[in-house]
């Protein structure tokens, strides 16, 4: 018997529907995300645990109110959409060691049946798959060569093979993608409640899980590419003269205060003069003209004096004054070489972005303010390991 939490609800007579197989007693997972935002939203619901493709007929015979956590699947995509991310996949190919010089088109490729993998192989041209009904017995499978490649999220990988006592270190694994997964809301929801996504989309920062890091691979991948341009950026005179003419007028922290306040208030009214005028600087297009050559890579650079403040700027940025945010405090005399952000999902561009902070020095090691570098994450991984589709 499915498990059943309700909640009382002034404006609904009947409690929401939704159909997840993500066990309602594991602790520490999406259900209590789920909980949390639908609680905060004084809506009441039903979670019944059944398999996906269950869940998904259900929304198609309009039994269910929605899913999760899921992706958007063109299949479902009739039948309602899709929430901002409230779970985020980190998706790796791992291949056996014996099968990393293998000819592509005699791999033979693993996937836990019913899985969002599963689904994902089913839109590719690849035929030769081994289906095997959970993480435990598919990371076997490949320990024993049964199949020479797996596409699996990171730490599901890393977890089932340590449980399994197995060296997950001995096969090469590189990125593929970020899936964010959501609740899905079926049109018969969304035709009775219109605001419901936007309100569940607008509850979700209230329940957010511990922020998503990238790994230590990770970094180390995007820093051995980032770092000697980034160091010859920073030591170019028109980036670093520009910063030092910056740090000769100190502004006090009343004077900061009021040129931020006056670049969000422009910002947000679309009438961003200051900013625009900074854009127009050579140092600010320069910056403009460096990000080029990633092709895409680097969505965005700030330069910042010692203070904090704004010097040069690849686009209009949302705030004035970097300094009460960690990524200019977190390098800024510290004695760290860089800093990363944690990964955000910009609902706006569908794209994951992680901020990359590195301080600015003279020759004599003193610190004179701190370059900032907006990273599209998935476009950095997959460019820098050299993995496209497999």
């Amino acid at each position: 018997m499915p498990a059943t939490l309700l909640f009382a609800f002034l404006t609904l007579t009947e409690p929401l529907k939704f159909g997840t197989n993500v066990s309602l007693t594991t602790p520490d997972n999406a259900v209590h995300q789920v909980e949390c935002i639908l609680q905060n939203m004084d809506t009441p619901f039903e979670l019944q645990t059944l398999p996906w493709l269950r869940a998904r007929r259900e929304v198609k015979h309009e039994r269910l109110d929605g899913y999760f956590t899921t992706h958007l699947t063109s299949e479902m995509s009739e039948y309602g959409k899709l929430s901002s991310p409230i779970y985020l996949e980190n998706w790796y190919w791992f291949t056996h060691p014996e099968s990393v010089n293998k000819d592509p088109k005699k791999l033979r490729y693993g996937v836990v049946h019913g899985s969002y993998q599963a689904n994902w192989f089913k839109t590719q041209d690849i035929t030769s798959i081994v289906e095997m009904n959970s993480l435990e017995e598919i990371v076997n499978v490949l320990h024993y060569h049964r199949v020479d490649k797996i596409l699996l999220d990171l730490d599901d990988f890393n977890e089932t093979a340590r449980q399994l006592g197995i060296d997950g270190s001995v096969y090469q694994r590189s990125f593929y993608r970020y899936v964010p997964l959501g609740v899905f809301a079926a049109n018969k929801l969304i035709d009775l409640y219109p605001s419901f996504l936007e309100k569940f989309d607008e509850t979700i920062p209230q329940c957010a899980p511990a922020p998503f890091l990238l790994s230590k691979d990770e970094q180390v991948q995007i820093l051995n590419k980032l770092s000697e341009p980034t160091r010859a950026l920073v030591s170019h005179p028109i980036i670093f003269d520009t910063v030092a003419q910056s740090n000769l007028v100190k502004l006090s922290m009343q004077a900061i205060d009021l040129a931020d306040e006056n670049w969000v208030k422009e910002v947000k009214a679309h009438q961003q003069v200051v900013a625009n005028d900074m854009l127009l600087t050579d140092a600010s297009l320069y910056l403009k003209q460096w990000e080029t050559q990633f092709d895409g890579v680097i969505t965005e650079t700030i330069v910042t004096d010692k203070q904090g403040k704004n010097v040069a700027i690849s686009k209009v940025t949302s705030d004035y004054w970097q300094g009460d945010e960690s990524k200019f405090s977190l390098v800024y005399k510290q004695s760290k070489a860089y800093h990363f952000s944690s990964v955000k999902y910009d609902a706006s561009t569908h794209h994951f972005q992680v901020q990359l902070s590195v301080p600015i020095k003279t020759v004599q090691g003193e610190h004179t303010g701190v370059l900032i570098l907006g990273i599209d994450v998935e476009k950095a991984l997959s460019a820098f390991n050299g993995d496209m589709l497999r």
